[in-house]
């Protein structure tokens, strides 16, 4: 299944990188900040290709199609594109997120950020690696030191809260961002380069991959309340460990 999908990430990753720089029109889902161009569609069709002649018996849920319920202990969970506006607006910080679960638990994470060429990749009890090379989230215990980073929803009402709540957590850290890709916030806190993320609304395609990354890499993830992640969760906080009881405290 790695392989699978690690293959279906870079074939996605050729199409969007054919359109980086040229996103061509772009329409729109719920309201105006929640986009989507011909590339996510594209891409997404590359990844759907790819699964489906290997695992043609399996669950799939993408962002931009129904989900494809085959009655399967397998769910594959796919992002074509995360951090749409990024692409569109020519930053990088945009990649293929796809994860695969069983019975509902995540065993497999790739997330793929072709502007970059970093491939990360997770499978459960397995450690979690950044282009074959294993990594580890970091080791701070201060969040006096800590870097944090946030996602905003495309909903102004979720979006509104997380900024009360990231303004709350400001003072006592060195430092907060915002990468506009949440699957690439969780990359960064499972290398270490943040140490701590929180986003108040998100789907299962956002964050599943990233999740398992998280956990391998040694981090822990739990929604606000402490309480262990899953796919039906529509929020999480995830550390480096060592800082997670203390940001439970701050947030709530």
């Amino acid at each position: 299944m790695k392989q699978t999908a690690i293959k279906a990430a870079k074939l996605a990753g050729k199409v969007i990188m054919k359109h980086y720089g040229k996103a061509g029109k772009i329409s729109f889902k719920e309201n105006k900040k929640s986009l989507l161009t011909k590339t996510d569609l594209a891409a997404e069709k590359a990844i759907l290709r790819t699964i489906k002649n290997k695992f043609p018996g399996h669950n799939i849920i993408s962002e931009e199609s129904p989900m494809q319920n085959k009655n399967s202990e397998y769910t594959w969970i796919i992002d074509p594109i995360d951090g749409t506006t990024n692409f569109i607006q020519g930053i990088s910080g945009f990649c293929v997120s796809i994860a695969a679960a069983k019975n509902n638990e995540v065993v497999l994470g790739v997330v793929y950020n072709p502007a970059n060429e970093e491939m990360f990749f997770a499978e459960k009890e397995k450690n979690a690696f950044l282009n074959n090379h294993k990594i580890r989230v970091s080791g701070k215990n201060k969040v006096s030191e800590a870097m944090f980073c946030f996602s905003l929803p495309s909903s102004a009402k979720h979006a509104v809260k997380s900024f009360h709540q990231t303004a709350k957590l400001y003072p006592f850290v060195r430092g907060v961002r915002n990468s506009g890709s949440a699957a690439i916030n969780l990359c960064n806190v499972a290398c270490g380069r943040y140490d701590a993320y929180f986003p108040l609304s998100i789907n299962s395609w956002d964050v599943a991959a990233g999740y398992l990354i998280v956990k391998e890499a040694g981090g822990k993830v739990t929604d606000i309340n402490g309480k262990e992640w899953n796919i039906d969760k529509k929020h999480l906080l995830a550390t480096n460990k060592k800082l997670h009881n203390k940001f439970l405290k701050l947030l709530k």
